[in-house]
């Protein structure tokens, strides 16, 4: 718009000056000029359409000029238009009271043409950049204010699958929690994606991910939100806290994990486990979605849990547990168990199996089936491991010098993968032998099979060297694990054991019979021992010694022996008579 467009109002009680103004006004092109002369009328002029510039005289009857000024600022405050003052009477304190109410200038009386023109002009000029500037202002704040919106936005949801992120899920936790009128969760951890990471790389990954987000979407509601948690964690946020329906809608969430995803030409495995939790009134936001993590399955087991008090005691009591076993050793809190390997041919001493026994001063005899996989978790069952090495040494020491321990006994010590896959674990042990002065033929190993399958690799490697120096080697708990007859043929062992798996139902059971002489004939087959472990009666050692087990140990014999105990049960042992295979396993 062009200063003539501007919209101008002149207010005198003059007519004549208002005429003259106007008449000026419009000679220089001045097309929207309008006059008042009754000062009454400028609010209600304003009101109806507000002018660019108000022309003021002071001295009026009814309302002055300054009067005037105060009405509008009261009404309009910081849109009031800009005002001069058309006077005759310039004396400082007219100038000091009009310049305090926010006059911009002052034209006096006589008009003088170009004067007149000049400072409105100016004043006009004055105020269009007043005005765009407060446009440039405007608009900046709005950009300003959107970009912190989409700011807010992004960082609230995921690049990714674009659903909420854990900043996204929280503010919908907190505003949930707020509301108090029941809240529950759906803690979903997505199983083999790191699968999918190795094998088809991050960007593959990233869609499959995408995917099955889209996939859980359509099986919610709109009142539930679905979000990012972590990486390969989701979080449903529901408006009920009811266990059954909770129950109910994870377990439809788990159908989309039925079959593969497709994902173009790829057929892709992914599994998930749902943990639950809810409240009913307020809730802490972290600790409910610590609750439902809390419930999440173990790998392997259930798919669908709900938090309970006693599933919190138990990790609780697990996480005291790892924190106890560091120092253990160092506390003597932790002692060898010996249990005795007799041959079954004639029942004779052949050695023991060194097994670890924890008695806690708070917990009490802790079962290694709890802490060892905490102590290999954490990586103390390096100290440990090498505790029960020294440990086991100690005692072959000391029943050598006491003549225990004639030239057929050994101790056998059980290894755990992370030591087996230690680069200088053979090197370490032979050299301990060494300076302890420990005959070879005293000391063996036994390793799991799942420790093997680990790192076959490096297990090959030590058990290599430990070989070449006639250290005999043992595997355990044969056939529960990955059974292989490929690392059978490659591994350098000497001994094969039966898991007790198969041998508390030799009576009763065709197939674990079958099962103990298949593998006790692949053993033979590969010029190795075979040594069945869990015997609990006379019937179940006469059936392995028919199938030609060369040695037993189990309850039948001798429960795990503190060390005192374990010698007293070698000075007092007896052979048993031998039971025939006939008389014990009927139809064998």
């Amino acid at each position: 718009m062009s200063l003539t467009e501007k919209h101008l109002l002149v207010i005198d009680d003059n007519t004549v000056n208002i005429e003259l103004l106007l008449d000026l006004l419009d000679e220089y092109g001045f097309e929207n000029v309008h006059g008042i002369n009754d000062p009454r009328e400028v609010l209600g002029h304003c009101q109806l359409q507000m002018p660019d510039l108000l022309l003021l005289d002071i001295r009026m009857p009814h309302l002055d000029g300054y009067a005037v000024i105060e009405q509008l600022s009261a009404h309009f405050e910081e849109q009031m238009p800009p005002i001069i003052v058309l006077t005759a009477q310039i004396d400082d304190a007219t100038r000091q009271r009009a310049l305090a109410l926010g006059v911009r200038d002052f034209i006096t009386k006589p008009f003088k043409q170009d004067e007149v023109l000049q400072r409105i002009r100016n004043t006009l000029n004055i105020e269009h950049r007043y005005q765009i500037r407060d446009k440039q202002a405007d608009t900046l704040e709005l950009t300003v204010a959107k970009r912190t919106q989409e700011l807010d936005s992004q960082s609230r949801t995921d690049s990714i699958t674009q659903l909420p992120n854990r900043r996204g899920l929280s503010q919908a936790l907190q505003a949930a929690a707020l509301q108090a009128s029941g809240t529950g969760l759906l803690f979903i951890a997505l199983d083999k994606l790191d699968d999918v990471v190795r094998l088809h790389g991050y960007q593959v990954a990233d869609q499959l991910l995408r995917h099955i987000s889209q996939q859980l979407r359509q099986q919610l509601s709109a009142d539930c939100l679905l979000g990012l948690w972590g990486g390969s964690e989701l979080l449903v946020i529901t408006p009920t806290a009811d266990s059954a329906k909770l129950t109910q809608l994870a377990e439809q969430l788990l159908h989309c994990f039925e079959q593969d995803q497709a994902l173009d030409e790829l057929l892709l495995p992914l599994s998930a486990r749902i943990g639950i939790s809810g409240e009913t009134g307020h809730f802490e936001t972290e600790r409910l979605v610590h609750m439902a993590a809390l419930a999440l399955p173990p790998q392997g087991s259930l798919r669908v849990q709900c938090y309970t008090p006693a599933i919190e005691e138990k990790q609780r009591h697990r996480l005291h547990i790892q924190q106890a076993i560091r120092g253990a050793t160092e506390r003597g809190e932790m002692s060898l168990a010996f249990q005795p390997k007799l041959s079954l041919a004639d029942h004779k001493i052949l050695g023991a199996e060194a097994l670890l026994r924890w008695q806690h001063p708070e917990f009490g005899l802790i079962s290694p089936g709890e802490f060892i996989p905490l102590a290999e978790a954490s990586g103390d069952i390096l100290a440990i491991g090498d505790w029960v090495l020294n440990e086991a040494m100690r005692y072959i020491n000391l029943w050598r010098a006491q003549g225990l321990l004639n030239d057929d006994f050994h101790i056998a010590v059980n290894v755990a993968a992370r030591q087996l896959t230690r680069k200088d674990f053979a090197q370490q042990l032979l050299a301990r032998l060494e300076e302890q002065q420990i005959p070879q033929r005293f000391f063996a190993l036994e390793v799991t099979e799942s420790g093997l399958m680990s790192d076959m690799d490096h297990a090959r490697q030590q058990l290599a060297q430990l070989a070449q120096m006639n250290i005999a080697v043992a595997i355990d708990d044969f056939g529960t694990g990955q059974s292989s007859l490929a690392y059978i043929k490659t591994l350098p062992f000497s001994t094969l054991k039966i898991d007790r798996a198969f041998v508390m139902d030799l009576e009763t059971s065709a197939i674990d019979r079958q099962l103990a002489q298949t593998i006790a004939q692949l053993a033979h087959s590969v010029g190795c021992d075979v040594v069945a472990e869990g015997i609990e009666n006379s019937a179940q050692a006469a059936y392995l010694s028919s199938i030609g087990c060369e040695a037993a140990q189990g309850y039948f014999y001798a429960r795990p022996l503190p060390a005192e105990a374990f010698v007293t049960w070698c000075s007092e042992w007896q052979p048993l008579l031998s039971t025939s295979p006939r008389e014990a396993i009927n139809g064998s």
